[in-house]
This record gives C-alpha cells, sequence and structure tokens, in this order.
C-alpha cells in the first residue's frame, strides 16, 4: 500500500513540475509587498471549503489550522498536496498579462499516542511566496549629449517562507480539546532590478537585494464540542488558535553588476524582522457524518511589522508603510451521501465540497486597499484502501481593481492531495 501511495505522490509532483516549466513561472505583483503573498493551508477538505478549518472536526483530516484538532488522530495520518496556478493580470489601460506555476504544497504526518485522545502531528507548509516580474521602458539623455537611449527595466521578486511544526493536540474531557504546537520559520527573499538597453554601446545592469531569514514561534487552541444539538450524531464544534508573533533574524546581501557578473559590489548587513500574530476563530456543525457547515475568521495586524530591512511597501529608514491589518471570512459546506456507510456505491462515499471567502489584504498601495473575493470547490474520492481518499480541489477568484495604480488579478488554483492512514505500532497477535 505504502508503495502504490508513493507512486502515487510522485506522479502528483511529477505533473507540477512539468506545468511550472511550460509556463512563464510567475504570480502575482502584489506578492512583492511585506514577505510576500500568504498561504493559507489546514487540510484538502479545509482548502476546498474557504480555507477554513479552526473548528472543523473530522476522522479523515488532520487540519493544521488549530494543534487541538490533533487530539481526534486515531490513526498514524499522512498527507501530502501538488498545487498548479493560473492568473491573468489587467491594469488600468486594459492591457494584460498571464502566468502561471506548480509545486508540491503541504506535508503533514500525525501520531496518535493515546488513541483518539494525544496525538502528536510534524507538517510543513509554504508560509509566503514571493513571484512576480514587472517590465517598464524609459529613456535618459546621456550627460556627454547626443541621442536619447531607449532602455527596459525589469523588476523581478521570488522565494517566500516556510513554515515547519510540530506539535500536541489532546482532549481533556469529553467536548474541549486543546493543543500547543512549536513553528519554525525560514526562507529567502529576493528582489532584482535588471536594466537592458537598446545602444549596444551600453551595458546591461543589475542590482539585486536578498534577504534570508529564520525564527520560532508558537501556536496554542482549543475546540468545544457540544454532541446531539438537534440529533443524535450531530455535533457542534467552536475552536479558536492564536500564533504568537515571530522575531526572524536574518542576512540582507546587495550586490551590483554588469551584465553577468552580480559580485562587483557586495554588502552583507543583519538585522531582525517580526511578523504579527495570527488569530483565528470558527465553528463547525456536523450532522450525522453526511454534511458538514463552518465558517471562519481571521485576523493579522501587519500594521504591526518591523523589519531592519526594506520590503515591498515597507522601508523603515525612509518612513515607507504600506501594510495594514488582515481580515478574511470564509465559509463553506460539504455533504457524503452515503456517510460513513462502507457498503453505500462509490457515488455515495465521496464528498462534494463548496466554499467562498473574501479577504483585505495586508497591504494598501499609496493607500488603496486590496480586496480579493473568491470561490472554492472540491471532489473527495474513495480508494480501495478504507483509510485512504484522494482529493482534487480548485480556486477561482478576483483581487485587486484596475482604479489608479492598482491592477486585477483573476486567478485560478487547483490543487490534488493524497491523505491515507495507517495504524502503527500494534503489536500483532498470533493464535
Amino acid at each position: 500500500m505504502r508503495f502504490s501511495l508513493l507512486l502515487l505522490l510522485l506522479a502528483l509532483t511529477a505533473s507540477t513540475a512539468a506545468w511550472a516549466q511550460n509556463s512563464n513561472n510567475y504570480g502575482s505583483i502584489y506578492s512583492r509587498f511585506g514577505l510576500g503573498e500568504r498561504e493559507e493551508f489546514s487540510s484538502s477538505q479545509s482548502d476546498a471549503l474557504g480555507g477554513l478549518g479552526v473548528a472543523l472536526r473530522s476522522a479523515q483530516y488532520n487540519g493544521l489550522a488549530n494543534p487541538a484538532l490533533w487530539a481526534d488522530l486515531s490513526f498514524t495520518d499522512f498527507s501530502a498536496s501538488a498545487i498548479v496556478r493560473s492568473i491573468e493580470t489587467t491594469d488600468g489601460s486594459d492591457a494584460t498579462s498571464q502566468g502561471g506555476s506548480g509545486g508540491l504544497g503541504a506535508l503533514e504526518l500525525g501520531l496518535p499516542l493515546v488513541r483518539d485522545r494525544l496525538g502528536l502531528t510534524v507538517a510543513f507548509r509554504p508560509y509566503s511566496r514571493v513571484n512576480y516580474r514587472a517590465i517598464q521602458d524609459g529613456t535618459f539623455t546621456p550627460d556627454e549629449g547626443g541621442s536619447d537611449v531607449d532602455f527596459t527595466t525589469n523588476f523581478e521578486g521570488e522565494g517566500g517562507l516556510y513554515q515547519l511544526s510540530a506539535g500536541l493536540g489532546a482532549r481533556l474531557t469529553g467536548g474541549l480539546r486543546v493543543g500547543a504546537s512549536v513553528d519554525g520559520y525560514f526562507g529567502n527573499v529576493s528582489y532584482l532590478q535588471r536594466t537592458t538597453f537598446v545602444d549596444q554601446n551600453y551595458e546591461e545592469t543589475r542590482t539585486a537585494r536578498s534577504a534570508r531569514l529564520s525564527g520560532i514561534s508558537g501556536t496554542v487552541g482549543f475546540v468545544l464540542t457540544a454532541p446531539g444539538v438537534f440529533n443524535e450524531g450531530d455535533g457542534l464544534h467552536i475552536g479558536g488558535a492564536v500564533t504568537l508573533p515571530a522575531r526572524l533574524s536574518g542576512e540582507e546581501v546587495r550586490t551590483l553588476g554588469f551584465s553577468l557578473d552580480r559580485d562587483t559590489i557586495s554588502v552583507a548587513q543583519e538585522g531582525e524582522v517580526t511578523i504579527p500574530l495570527v488569530a483565528r476563530a470558527g465553528v463547525a456543525f456536523t450532522g450525522r457524518e453526511r454534511w458538514t457547515l463552518a465558517a471562519d475568521v481571521l485576523y493579522e495586524p501587519w500594521s504591526q511589522f518591523e523589519s531592519s530591512f526594506a520590503f515591498g511597501g515597507f522601508d523603515q529608514d525612509a518612513g515607507v508603510n504600506e501594510l495594514r491589518d488582515r481580515f478574511r471570512v470564509s465559509g463553506g459546506f460539504q455533504v457524503v451521501p452515503g456517510g460513513r456507510d462502507r457498503t453505500a456505491g462509490f457515488f455515495a462515499r465521496s464528498a462534494y465540497r463548496l466554499g467562498a471567502y473574501t479577504e483585505r489584504a495586508f497591504y494598501a498601495p499609496a493607500g488603496t486597499g486590496v480586496q480579493t473575493i473568491a470561490v472554492t470547490g472540491g471532489l473527495s474520492f474513495p480508494t480501495l484502501i478504507p483509510t485512504a481518499r484522494l482529493d482534487f480541489g480548485i480556486e477561482a477568484g478576483v483581487r485587486g481593481a484596475t482604479d489608479g495604480i492598482l491592477v486585477r488579478d483573476t486567478f485560478i488554483r487547483g490543487t490534488a492531495t493524497i491523505n491515507f492512514g495507517e495504524r502503527w505500532f500494534v503489536r500483532r497477535r498470533f493464535g
């Protein structure tokens, strides 16, 4: 079984790698702000329900949005996801550009230390993503006189942060679960400015800034459950989780070069970056394992962002701060016609999901806010292995507008995830 699932995972990864090689491999210009475009992932189930998950208890999915959910582990749980993205950007003059990318998403491993009472989870997932390219044409007059010289400047950004979490979830009473995790952040954010000239007498110039960061934070959470609210088998779940602010230390390297030489001048500077807390709250209602309704709210005070280094929209030395508090509201529902009946047909045991979210971005270029509205959906299919499911999800939405200096992003994101569980550490009995 493990060999078959490994082959499937490799196939998913290979398909997204091929997509990335055959595309422009860049994303939203808005990813230049702060530490990049924020990534949200709890589980493939919650991803298709609008990206929620704080109170979404499940016997089949180990949600990462709240460590208290890890108390429900009854199998050793593993999941891996692959992602593809496509984006079209439109400016105020109706000029458009398109790009796409793909890659591996989140990896998660959950171990039930005490079945349905105490669980350990280790997870690796993206925290932010910088991936953009912009082009600006211009002319200048040489100091020595002569004709104007045309030039093209390319602005590019790449990198982002990753999050590695490990923690415990515990059931204290029948209706109360709590959890805590240690969260490590690491990654690199790079900006490149490359200028080329039509006149061959001028060499291409390149300036680059690259900040490598790392640090540690922590998350605490809870889930309260009230069973049998309307009928036997129903459950009302209320949850909350807070990730504490993290102070990241790092080094920024600046380089200036000509043509292919980027090491003419190199300057290194040490500093610190403080990313804000993340506060989440949510509610979910499950009806006899057949249907689920859920909603979440999220708050991140990016107006409290601090950094020794300059990032897009933020430069402490120059007094520039275009970052603001981030809000997100999401909701969704899931239907499984056959519930947990293993004798039901294939489509009756499949899960059908639909959700939506709206988000106020954590940046405001020139004081203008950016809003995102998106719908999500997904399908979850059973496999020949009772504890394994293959999930597909899609997200489509619009970010920003073509007013003033803003641009409008129309984006589509697709995911494929394999989830499976096994009983490990069980002593086999021989008669």
